[in-house]
């Protein structure tokens, strides 16, 4: 069972990225409207290169998502089916789904705006804030995620994202990888 914690974690997860139509539960329409808020924060047009590959990765994303966790095939994912797939996930991180994988690569090529292979506070703020998040709080978050450093690469950011989906210890950095300061 997921500990509280990480069910914290996962709601907030689920509720700022996910469900961006706050209807409960999350469907193709939400990654379609995260889509355009990508679009809206980068200054995209929808027949913008960037902004369909952009929808077409979240497409992606959303195909595995649903293949992954719609138990009931309503064409939507709960909370409690988002929380099993998860689950599953910690138990056995090495068999993470193409997905996964996928989206990983996505948040961070999202945040790394500028392209040098690295996420500074400002284009990890700027990304969360586009979310509602406070950039107060991003800021912060981003401090503890890098330890204090400047930027994170992308093999620090694949191990913090381990953390967020397996870690019960508050303390870890990778709890921080979504913009929250504290759960």
């Amino acid at each position: 069972m997921v500990s509280q914690f990480r069910k914290q974690k996962l709601l907030h997860l689920f509720n700022i990225f996910f469900d961006t139509d706050s209807s409960g539960s999350v469907e193709r329409k939400d990654f379609e409207l995260a889509a355009e808020n990508i679009g809206k924060l980068r200054g995209w047009k929808s027949s913008d290169v960037k902004y369909k590959e952009t929808l077409d990765s979240l497409l992606k994303i959303w195909d595995g998502i649903q293949s992954a966790a719609d138990a009931d095939k309503d064409g939507k994912v709960t909370a409690e089916e988002w929380l099993s797939m998860w689950e599953a996930y910690a138990n056995n991180p090495t068999l993470a789904s193409d997905w996964q994988k996928q989206y990983c690569k996505f948040m961070f090529e999202l945040e790394d705006a500028g392209g040098d292979g690295t996420i500074d506070s400002e284009e990890f703020s700027s990304v969360y804030e586009s979310f509602g998040l406070l950039k107060e709080d991003a800021v912060s978050a981003f401090k503890v995620m890098s330890g204090g450093k400047s930027t994170v690469s992308w093999t620090e950011f694949q191990d913090l994202w381990n953390q967020y989906f397996m870690s019960d210890d508050p303390k870890d950095p990778g709890n921080f990888i979504f913009g929250a300061a504290t759960y």
